[in-house]
């Protein structure tokens, strides 16, 4: 609970490093004080366009400094932050609107022709810009003549912080609800295992709204350190970052690092980084290779939206002696591996990855059926596959949903796709289960090449599988195809993938 003098943490930070930069974006750095000051006069104008505690108020930007202000004003005033994807369309955001139950939405020049687009649904509306569309307040038209007591306010940890709908790959998204202890906890634990340096400049080319993207906010504002915040993924920008502003660390993709060692590989060796996080979906080895190949300090990890991001995190010396193992659980987190039945399973056999501790969220917003699916007695089931060896390192393997049964034999996608990756043409590869009369699923891959002089049919894909697969994981069914389609965090939407594929073949 709130004690009395016990500051928020931008509070705290402005007043013990008033000089230290918090933020660089588009060149321009902002102390701590400039960014408690900006804070507090968000929390002004934010409390006289009637937010109080408690209330769900919907932010609809993309990366910019408004955005990482209203992350520490709304935690500040106390007010939960309902993080908005900004990609997706006005239908999809009304649902989330609606079942968030937010009170007021802000947004900018960028997003504001999309929040007046929206139905009727009560809403309070403000851009941070000076709006064009009819129905937009500007949010700095408001007053802010109280700012000063804004500069710091108590701070309660058991309070809700966010509701962070999870990136909906398949089916509708669900909110999780965290807690600033949630982000408390993840950031200490973080600490714990890859330590910190008071000159650390973190890289956020994630979007804000991604749980992601929101944990290096916080981890900076504990450690005293600076946010080096990027409008999205941009290899250029990125190359342009490393060397213009000392970047230490950066969190990516496995589709991100690929194309940066594609396109910037001597930037990224050059660079001065001393961890290159890398999570949102299993690395393929052969990406683990390139990376320990030019000595980047990469660092897999293992995380979700329903644990506040990082869970599992393999430190560069033990990703060099173990390539393709996320490491072990951080500091507060409890793994486990359970079979069918919930039982404990053995080292080296493959079952649902279970995380309990401190970062476990509270549960999901007025769904209660999926909340008692996922909790149990603080327990968390991921729904993820993956298995743990002697050592206590954990491997990932699948996700449940996206695991291929096949003839009664289960496929893993990963594995194969690894395999198929194997093939010097190919660039990426999302294999999945289509329905089929005879075997119950059958396998099927959706290939992006790199542009060579002689690209492999679809054919000679399946014939390079025959060589290193089982007749039953064999692809009987490769597309060749431009891009895969991905969420705004990187992740490839398995689901868009399965019935583009499913169409394909009929």
């Amino acid at each position: 609970m709130a004690q009395p003098g016990m500051l928020d943490w931008l509070a705290q930070r402005a007043r013990l490093s008033p000089h230290r930069p918090a933020l660089i974006f588009n060149d321009r750095a902002w102390s701590y004080s400039e960014l408690n000051r900006l804070v507090a006069r968000l929390c002004s104008r934010l409390a006289a366009a009637g937010v109080e505690a408690g209330q769900h108020v919907a932010v609809l930007l993309p990366n910019r400094v408004e955005t990482v202000g209203l992350i520490h004003a709304l935690a500040r005033l106390g007010a939960v932050l309902v993080p908005l994807n900004t990609r997706l369309t006005a239908p999809e955001l009304a649902w989330q609107l609606r079942h968030s139950d937010s009170r007021l939405l802000i947004c900018d020049r960028e997003t504001e022709a999309t929040a007046a687009s929206l139905p009727d649904l009560g809403l309070a509306l403000f851009s941070v810009d000076p709006p064009q569309a009819a129905g937009l307040d500007a949010l700095e038209r408001l007053p802010d003549l109280d700012a000063a007591r804004w500069l710091g306010r108590p701070l309660d940890l058991a309070a809700r912080q966010g509701l962070i709908f999870t990136s909906g790959t398949t089916g509708r998204p669900k909110g999780a609800l965290l807690t600033l202890a949630n982000h408390f906890w993840s950031a200490t634990a973080s600490a714990f295992r890859l330590g910190t340096d008071p000159n650390d400049r973190w890289l956020a080319c994630m979007p804000l709204y991604h749980v992601g993207g929101l944990a290096i906010v916080w981890r900076c504002c504990l450690y005293g350190t600076t946010v080096v915040l990027q409008a999205g993924f941009d290899p250029a920008a990125i190359s342009r970052a490393l060397e213009r502003h000392a970047v230490s660390l950066i969190s990516l993709v496995p589709t991100m690092l690929q194309r940066l060692l594609e396109s910037h590989r001597e930037a990224l060796a050059a660079s001065r980084l001393r961890c290159l996080l890398l999570g949102g979906a299993a690395a393929p080895p052969a990406l683990i290779e390139q990376s320990l190949a030019l000595k980047l300090p990469v660092a897999p990890t293992y995380g979700l939206t329903e644990a506040a991001s990082q869970v599992v995190t393999a430190t560069p010396a033990e990703a060099g002696r173990k390539p393709g193992s996320v490491g072990r659980p951080l500091m507060f987190s409890t793994v486990e591996i359970v079979g069918a039945e919930g039982q404990p399973l053995p080292a080296g056999e493959i079952g649902e990855i279970v995380v309990s501790g401190p970062t476990v969220m509270e549960g999901y917003y007025r769904q209660p059926p999926a909340t008692a699916h996922v909790l149990k007695a603080g327990r968390l089931a991921t729904g993820d596959l993956g298995y743990l060896d002697e050592a206590g390192d954990l491997w990932l393997v699948q996700r449940r949903a996206d695991l291929i049964v096949s003839g009664g034999e289960n496929v893993y996608p990963a594995e194969v796709e690894a395999v198929l990756s194997g093939h010097p043409a190919v660039a990426e590869v999302c294999v999945v289960g289509l329905a089929d009369e005879q075997w119950g699923q059958r396998v099927a891959a959706a290939v992006v090449l790199h542009r060579t002089a002689s690209p492999p049919t679809e054919a000679e894909l399946i014939e390079f599988s025959r060589q290193h697969l089982a007749g039953y994981k064999q692809p009987r069914l490769i597309r060749l195809v431009e891009a895969l389609p991905r969420t705004a965090s990187g992740k490839i939407q398995r689901e868009a993938v399965r019935r583009s594929l499913a169409a394909s073949a009929q």
